[in-house]
């Protein structure tokens, strides 16, 4: 498991008038369309923009057609986004006309990543069960944190979902400023454990004069009739399914 800051996208006043107009444009489809949002918060790591459609995740990241060389494209972030998540990888082409921002494309506004062809989510999302991915997972634990941080007074920095990137929320709160390290296990009755090098992290951690946290999380499907003798188990938990989620207790990252 990496240690690090994942370094965000650059926010330009170009990039931000752009995104505004494109996640406000995709607002009105996911919310005529039952979808859900995934990450529609700036600054973005990997994908600008992500959304939930019945059994389908979308990744998306916007790119001026006038400008294609401007840095807002990264395939490889993209990439791993959709590869962690067995998701869809979309572009967004926006084009600035009289000094505003408008998709190209109709309806969606997406194209394929891959083919740069035109997008319909409709066309891809199913009702079939899904198995959620450990991405998944992991996200679910996140959000759950980030959420109560938010209600008990802590104000967040930044967040990403990344797999291999701890810690996964920066927040400040009565001035103390902490890395919060989630580990979301749907394995047995147990919840997420620390990561091996947690003494690494919170060595780099206090380098910086930052706090250093833990939240560990237990999740499973509200339908999962748990049978004690498969306790040892990995649960499987499909894609929207209600979900049930152990309560959040922040401890000391290095609290062994």
């Amino acid at each position: 498991m990496t240690t690090y800051e994942i370094k965000p996208f650059e926010l330009t006043p170009d990039f931000e008038e752009c995104w505004m107009t494109a996640g406000g444009h995709l607002n009105l489809r996911v919310r005529d369309s039952g979808a859900s949002w995934l990450r529609a918060e700036l600054p973005p790591f990997r994908e600008h923009l992500s959304f939930a459609l019945g059994n389908q995740l979308f990744f998306i990241q916007i790119i001026d057609v006038d400008n294609l060389d401007n840095g807002w494209f990264q395939e490889n972030r993209l990439g791993m986004a959709v590869k962690d998540t067995n998701g869809v990888g979309c572009l967004m082409p926006m084009e600035k006309v009289n000094d505003s921002w408008r998709p190209v494309e109709k309806s969606w506004g997406l194209v394929d990543m891959n083919s740069r062809k035109p997008l319909n989510p409709f066309d891809l999302a199913g009702d079939e069960p899904v198995l959620m991915t450990s991405w998944e997972i992991h996200d679910v634990g996140i959000q759950s944190v980030r959420e109560y941080l938010r209600a008990n007074g802590w104000t967040i920095a930044s967040w990403q979902s990344d797999l291999s990137v701890d810690p996964s929320i920066f927040a400040e709160k009565d001035g103390e400023f902490c890395g919060f390290v989630i580990r979301t296990s749907n394995k047995g009755p147990d919840k997420g454990k620390r990561p091996e090098n947690s003494n690494k992290i919170v060595d780099q951690m206090r380098s910086r004069g930052w706090g250093s946290k833990f939240v560990g999380m237990k999740v499973a499907s509200s339908d999962d009739f748990f049978d004690p003798r498969l306790e040892h188990l990995t649960r499987r938990i499909n894609r929207r399914s209600k979900l049930l989620l152990s309560s959040v207790e922040i401890e000391e990252l290095n609290d062994y």
